[in-house]
């Protein structure tokens, strides 16, 4: 399960990324930032909440 989380937190990270190299010159969609936090905030609650209790 940890695994899991550190995949999706990267998986979210890696979403951000390539939203803001597409789009470099502009400002990034809202729709990767979107995709890429909610990627990054399962595994973190995953993490936080789950396995540390």
């Amino acid at each position: 399960m940890y695994y899991i989380a550190k995949f999706l937190e990267i998986v979210g990270m890696a979403i951000i990324g390539i939203g803001f190299i597409i789009k470099f010159p502009s400002l990034m969609d809202p729709a990767f930032l979107g995709f890429g936090l909610s990627f990054f905030f399962m595994g973190w609650i995953i993490e936080k909440y789950i396995l540390k209790s």
